[in-house]
Order: C-alpha cells, then structure tokens, then sequence
C-alpha cells in the first residue's frame, strides 16, 4: 500500500480540487481570467485559490515545512530561493495547463512536489476533470488510480533497445521557428515525436509507458519537480540538454527526461549534438 504521507496529500488534492477548481472549471467570468507574460500564459482565480488552499493545508500537514508556489514565485521570485534549503520544501503547480481550463478543456492537472535536499523526493499529478491521479517517488513506488479504482503500483519497464521504437515528447515553446525545424526534423531516429499536452498529462504517460522520453525547452520548477519525483521512483534519469544535471530551481539549459541513464545518452546524441 502507498505510503500515508502519499495518501495524506492524495485527500488534501482531492479536496482542494472539488472546492476551489471543479467549480470554477467551465463557469469563469472573464473577470475571472488574466493574461501573465501574454496570451498564452493565463492565470485564472482557480489558480490562485487552488495554490492558496494547497500551501495552507500542506505546510500544516509537515510541520516546519516551507512553500514554492507557482503563483506565489510569480509575484516575488525571491521564494525561489526556497528551494535551496536543506529542510522540506512543497512545491505547488495550483493548475498546470491553465489555457486549456479556462478554455473548458479537461487537459489540465493540479501538481505538487516535496522536495528536500535539493532532490525532487515525492510527486503527486491531479487530472480532477479526467479522473486521474499519478503519484509517489524513489524508496515509495509509483501508483495511478482512475475515478472509482483503487491505485494501481506501475512497475519500471525495460526500455525499448532501439530508439526507432520510441515514442518521445517534444516541447516547442520559446524556441525560435529555426530551433523548432531543427528538432522535428530529428524525428526520423524515432517511432514518433508527440506535441506536449501539459507538463502534468506528459509525466502521467511516461509513468505509464505510453511514451518514453520528453524533451523541453524550459524547465520551471512547479511543471517538472512533480513528475521527476514521481518518475525517479521508476528509475528515470533527467538532464539538462547539455547533460549537467537538472536542479530544484534551475530553469536554464533545458531538460531531457529518459527511462534510464543509456536512454538518456542515446536520445540526447540523437536529438542535441
């Protein structure tokens, strides 16, 4: 059985979600909805009541905890600096694909991670509007439960030996329009190359095999610390583009996330050199 901390937070999720975002979901007001860095960056007043609940109800749930929340770092970058404390750390994504929630669209997670020493230790990924939920970290297994099912643990499968059998994510956001042909065009080492959905939908599928690999162009801490903590749990391997490794906070350079360390070489030669 998971471990009770998982569970723990499992309810705080579910809660939250039912109160704060469910009902927002399809009846925002335009009021309701503003635009961050432009258009395609959208904060809406689920997101911020989301991440308000959730940072209440899991910093009193781990005393002496502390809290990186996405809107939060958003308003003052200095509680990034969270991150690089040695005691527990929540991270808060309130709504990871917020312009498909606030077009109606179901495509959309809440996410949390618990980072300490600046390793992504647990994650937690919350589809409330496709009855899903993925979670749990290294030494905890990883599990994915359906609306009306109990979790199922998800087991580490063997990668495929060729990269012609892959499947991978690939990322196209702030990337020039050279950049973006580049990449596509590495497509033909593999099985297919997939569009992102949201960060939260991607790490669900990687967990369950559905794809193998994701590559991103950016790496903020609230879209990535969730699913890596989870998928370290089935023995994934994330790094920068340029093969250093990937840390709490650090949104530069880029990330290729691989089922294990040879996967990750293999698929980084393939795709960046």
């Amino acid at each position: 059985m998971p471990d009770p901390l998982l569970a723990a937070v499992n309810a705080v999720m579910a809660e939250v979600a039912a109160e704060e975002v469910m009902p927002r979901w399809r009846n925002l007001e335009a009021s309701d909805v503003a635009e961050k860095a432009g258009p395609d960056d959208l904060v809406t007043i689920a997101d911020r009541r989301c991440e308000l609940a959730l940072s209440d109800r899991l910093a009193r749930l781990l005393p002496g905890s502390l809290v990186v929340g996405e809107e939060a770092a958003a308003a003052d970058p200095a509680v990034l600096a969270r991150l690089h404390g040695a005691g527990p750390v929540w991270v808060i994504d309130p709504i990871d694909g917020t312009s498909a929630f606030a077009a109606g669209s179901p495509d959309f997670a809440l996410m949390v991670a618990l980072v300490r020493d600046g390793r992504s230790e647990l994650g937690w990924i919350l589809a409330p509007a496709l009855g899903e939920i993925t979670f749990g970290g290294i030494d905890h297994g990883v599990w994915q439960g359906t609306r009306g099912n109990a979790p199922v643990q998800l087991r580490p499968a063997a990668p495929p030996s060729q990269l012609a059998a892959m499947v991978g994510i690939l990322g196209k956001r702030n990337i020039t329009p050279q950049r973006r042909a580049e990449l596509e065009a590495k497509a033909r080492h593999f099985k297919a190359l997939e569009g992102v959905t949201c960060a939260g939908l991607d790490y669900a599928r990687l967990a369950r095999g559905d794809v193998q690999f994701a590559l991103y162009s950016k790496s903020e801490p609230w879209d990535h610390l969730p699913g890596l903590g989870i998928l370290a749990g089935l023995g994934f391997r994330a790094a920068k583009h340029d093969g250093t490794p990937y840390r709490p906070g650090d949104n530069t350079g880029g990330l290729v996330v691989a089922p294990d360390a040879a996967s990750l070489d293999r698929i980084r030669s393939a795709m960046l050199d």
